[in-house]
């Protein structure tokens, strides 16, 4: 779906008013004034409706796909670098979920080791607890990953063989131990691993954190994705919730809900995650903006589930305000260049 069609679609599911004539002048003098014609400002007219706040700088995502990624992320790296399997080559020395068996290209390993199909399913069948499967390249939005367990010669996705199940991928896809994640970030959705999205911006003086947000699983979903139910909170530079948290339909809510009250509540060693994010981002420096997914283990300690250079969910604007905040006419200098 592309961003006008997708924007038409968010208006209609959500009835959103149009801005005031003098709130549309100044965004288009905004954009205009920097090298960029704004023809239609319906993605203002939604962070607005949203959140009730007006800002002329909120990046539209058309714009965004067209103009700023392509500019300042190389898009001769992406996806390649994005593909699951490669986390653990580039990120080996960062938390990241335990891998079971990998497929990449088609070829099993386990460890790094190649192994062959009979072998990798025997490393399935003896792992004893939850698993998940997932396409390694562009599994964005939660697509095709299925949680599943070993139950004698059967697996409890469709009562499948794992060898069907693993057929069923083809090439190119993951098994990863479910994550034993953090009770505190635990308690706001029992069903699905609920993360931080922390974006982070680099430049010649280093990586910056442009904000972050957490990103809570609806009730009994497994994924944490707003696209499929979930609620979008910000987080402040201290690791502390906002006010509010936003579903993709409907009005803001001040609890989760499992009955957490959102304002206030605290992430564990937030300052970690920052420099974690931090360290990640100068190892792929072919990137100047990066979304990155983070999530909490048992011991309340930072595990990388996946970064995004492209999509990179602008959504989080109704709850963080502008992309790019402070950086604004920085990165639109560059892109627009």
């Amino acid at each position: 779906m592309n961003s006008r069609t997708r924007i038409k679609a968010l208006i209609r599911d959500n009835n959103i008013s149009k801005l005031n004539s003098n709130e549309i002048e100044e965004a288009k003098i905004f954009f205009k004034s920097r090298g960029y014609k704004l023809n239609h400002t319906d993605w203002h007219a939604f962070y607005k409706s949203k959140n009730g706040e007006f800002h002329k700088d909120y990046i539209p995502l058309g714009m965004f796909k067209t103009k700023i990624s392509p500019k300042l992320n190389q898009s001769t790296q992406w996806p390649a670098l994005l593909d699951k399997n490669i986390l653990y080559r580039i990120f080996k020395d960062f938390e990241l979920p335990l891998r079971v068996v990998q497929n990449i290209n088609g070829f099993y390993f386990i460890n790094d080791k190649p192994v062959s199909l009979i072998e990798a399913i025997n490393e399935i069948s003896k792992y004893g607890k939850p698993l998940i499967i997932k396409p390694s390249i562009d599994s964005g939005g939660g697509k095709n990953v299925v949680a599943f367990e070993v139950i004698g010669n059967e697996i409890s996705y469709k009562n499948l063989s794992i060898k069907s199940l693993l057929k069923l991928y083809k090439k190119d896809f993951i098994v990863q131990g479910f994550l034993d994640q953090s009770e505190i970030m635990r308690a706001l959705n029992p069903s699905s691993i609920n993360t931080l999205r922390v974006i982070s911006y680099l430049n010649e003086k280093g990586v910056h954190i442009l904000s972050s947000t957490a990103r809570i699983g609806g009730l009994n979903s497994r994924t944490d994705n707003y696209s499929s139910g979930g609620l979008l909170c910000g987080v402040d530079s201290k690791g502390i919730f906002k006010t509010k948290g936003y579903p993709k339909k409907g009005l803001a809510v001040s609890e989760t809900s499992t009955g957490i009250k959102l304002k206030g509540y605290a992430v564990p060693n937030y300052d970690l995650i920052i420099e974690m994010v931090k360290a990640m981002h100068v190892r792929i420096p072919y990137f100047k903006i990066v979304s990155w997914d983070i999530a909490l283990n048992k011991k309340n300690k930072p595990v990388l589930i996946e970064y995004n250079t492209y999509n990179q969910g602008l959504e989080v604007q109704i709850v963080t305000g502008p992309f790019f905040g402070r950086f604004t006419d920085e990165i639109l200098a560059k892109a627009l260049e």
